[in-house]
């Protein structure tokens, strides 16, 4: 059974994943953690609903960025402490390919965005084969949302973290090429990190759980002095 956990944007997701990639449960909120104890009373609560055993748990899957400095931060470091207390794996998964994975049916490209600061996104361009394998078409940035016009080169399915506020901007700075995913699925979801951790540990592919730490991207603002 795989733990995962996303804290990577507005809300935190944690999931249980079986040996065979069906999800025994998810649990989502919003407003995202600001510190790990939100994260323990949703475990358990998950834990009792499925009626499963935290024990049974073989590896921990975290979204280790980009996204929330806070949330990135929060999630890693619980995740660790999980691996740690139960001596098991830590595997790390890209925030981003986790977000373009929730897509990963579709023909077009798709561009995974998660909110930063300041007007400002984390986005990379992926792509689906006929299997629903996912592969990366641009390195993770950060960059204003009109700047994602220079990133798309034809029709490209934006998939985010806030539908309401990223969704009509897309729209506005890329133009025709922008198709919208379904509002639904524009929040993070700790399922599908737990389905690439899953595909991680069959292939013996796993962070050093002393040495990983979150992909920021970018530093957080401490202040002006």
């Amino acid at each position: 059974m795989i733990l995962a956990i996303n804290t990577s944007s507005l809300r935190f997701s944690i999931a249980l994943i079986r040996g065979n990639g069906a999800l025994i449960g998810e649990y989502s909120l919003v407003g995202g953690p600001k510190g790990s104890r939100p994260l323990f009373p949703a475990l358990h609560e998950l834990l009792v609903h499925t009626n499963t055993d935290l024990k049974n748990v073989v590896a921990v899957g975290v979204a280790g960025g980009p996204g929330s400095f806070t949330g990135l931060r929060v999630g890693v470091a619980t995740a660790k402490g999980f691996c740690h207390g139960l001596g098991i794996p830590l595997i790390g998964v890209d925030s981003l390919e986790a977000l373009a994975g929730q897509l990963s049916q579709t023909a077009y490209p798709v561009c995974a965005v998660i909110g930063s600061k300041k007007g400002e996104v984390f986005a990379a361009l992926f792509r689906s084969d006929e299997n629903g394998e996912v592969t990366r078409m641009t390195e993770d940035a950060c960059l204003t949302v009109v700047d994602l016009s220079d990133l798309v080169r034809e029709r490209t399915i934006f998939i985010g973290d806030d539908f309401e506020t990223q969704a009509p901007a897309i729209r506005s700075a890329v133009g025709a090429d922008a198709l919208l995913a379904p509002s639904s699925f524009w929040a993070p979801k700790a399922a599908q990190v737990g389905a690439i951790t899953l595909n991680r540990l069959k292939s013996g592919s796993w962070d050093d759980l002393e040495e990983y730490v979150p992909n920021y991207l970018r530093l957080p603002e401490i202040g002006r002095s």
